[in-house]
């Protein structure tokens, strides 16, 4: 019985720490991309989509 309870208790580990991995690699990621992406939304506007009044008809 306790060998099965500590095989549960190291999968569960293993687990968190393979979704602690991809939070982490994930935020790396997100941190890496964000000066690029908000640099671009102010200087270029018609690569956010933005309708500008002058372009309706």
């Amino acid at each position: 019985m306790l060998a099965r309870t500590w095989e549960v208790v190291k999968a569960t580990m293993a687990v968190a720490a393979l979704i602690a991995a991809a939070l982490v690699s994930a935020d790396k990621l997100d941190r890496q991309k964000a000066p690029a992406n908000a640099a671009a939304a102010l200087t270029e506007p018609a690569a956010t989509g933005a309708i500008t009044p002058a372009s309706r008809h």
